[in-house]
């Protein structure tokens, strides 16, 4: 079926399959011509291949920092040069002369954090695979046998980063940078297309969606969906992330193309909201982990150490829903000593986020 909607009007409902169709209607009834919304992001001119690129180097930064997890001794400097990108330092030729990195697209208050964590997991592969204990690094193992590098405090290094910086980065420069009023307002060129690429706010949006970590395809399919998006799927179910966002992204992007700004600003207000959401339901998708994880420090601590990591997130959006003042009431729920984080602290967590977000009903089941 497709859609008819008229700004003035009421939904049409007319006989076509496979997309959806937007009219848009000034106040003197100047129609803008109809458009067709497709089922993937199949769209002409499409380039995001920097963001491939920093989902790739984190991917390769976050395989090397675990290979501490097993008693490799990680050099600090291999680790801020894949951070920046210097020195050659990725095993894929391509992404040393991509010209691209992950360090200049982290919020700016963020890259001293990430730097240091470098710096801490280094010192800590120091010691091999010694046991950590409480007051010492070292290596934290899962009753099943699964290793994990962790501070003295037991969070684990490889996950605190990999979360925080799909927050820092990908999900910052997508909400913060690529659907603001700079990259994709009024005075954005939307008439010159550059070939390959499309005009600069159509550009600007496919970026946008590249940080999603979404294949053409999805949610159809998810075998091949990254970082946000497998996560979106991951807690789709009780939250129904997938369509929701996805659809804003078609939705978007062909509104943009049909020079339909009022149908792009209401996909941008659609995905900054929607998006936000899928980070706190991340987080509290692995408090709720954590809190079923307490007799198994490891497990606790890793399931903990990527709370961390998401909660981090939502800070890096103007408009946020979880305030400064409840951002650490949620970390201090947590505690800054893993050893000692209790099920009455991650509940208190959980229901912080989940009052803000308004899923008192779904928190349990995320």
């Amino acid at each position: 079926m497709l859609t008819a909607i008229r700004r003035h009007t009421a939904l049409a409902l007319v006989g076509l399959a496979a997309c959806v169709s937007f009219t848009s209607c000034s106040d003197d009834e100047d129609e803008l011509p109809s458009y067709n919304v497709p089922e993937t992001y199949s769209f002409e001119n499409v380039n995001y291949a920097g963001q491939t690129a920093r989902m790739a180097m984190l991917t390769e930064l976050d395989t090397y920092i675990k290979t501490g997890n097993n008693g490799e001794i990680l050099n600090a400097q291999k680790l801020k040069d894949m951070y920046a990108n210097v020195n050659n330092p990725f095993s894929d030729e391509s992404l040393n002369t991509s010209g691209k990195q992950l360090k200049n697209k982290t919020i700016l208050t963020a890259q001293p954090v990430f730097e240091e964590y470098l710096e801490e997991v280094a010192d800590a592969s120091l010691l091999g695979t010694v046991p950590a204990v409480p007051g010492t690094p070292g290596v934290l193992t899962t009753a099943d046998g699964k290793s994990y590098l962790v501070d003295a405090n037991g969070l684990e290094y490889a996950q605190v980063i990999q979360k925080g910086l799909m927050g820092a980065v990908f999900y910052n420069q997508a909400v913060e940078g690529y659907l603001s009023e700079e990259k994709i307002g009024a005075a954005v060129d939307n008439i010159t297309v550059t070939p390959g690429e499309g005009t600069k706010m159509e550009h600007h949006w496919d970026e946008a969606f590249g940080y999603f970590g979404a294949p053409k395809d999805f949610p159809t399919n998810v075998a091949d969906a990254k970082y946000w998006a497998n996560y979106s799927n991951k807690v789709d179910a009780v939250l129904g992330s997938n369509k929701v966002l996805m659809d804003a992204f078609l939705k978007g992007r062909a509104a943009i193309s049909a020079k339909d700004m009022a149908g792009k600003d209401e996909a941008i207000a659609t995905i900054r909201k929607e998006w936000e959401r899928l980070v706190a339901a991340a987080a509290i998708h692995e408090l709720n982990a954590a809190k079923n994880n307490l007799a198994d420090q490891a497990k606790k601590s890793h399931y903990l150490s990527e709370a961390i990591g998401f909660v981090m997130g939502l800070q890096y959006k103007t408009d946020r829903k979880l305030s400064d003042a409840k951002f650490q009431e949620v970390m201090n729920a947590i505690g800054p000593n893993l050893y000692q984080t209790t099920a009455d602290d991650i509940n208190a967590a959980i229901n912080i986020l989940s009052t803000a977000y308004e899923m008192e009903s779904i928190k349990g089941q995320l």
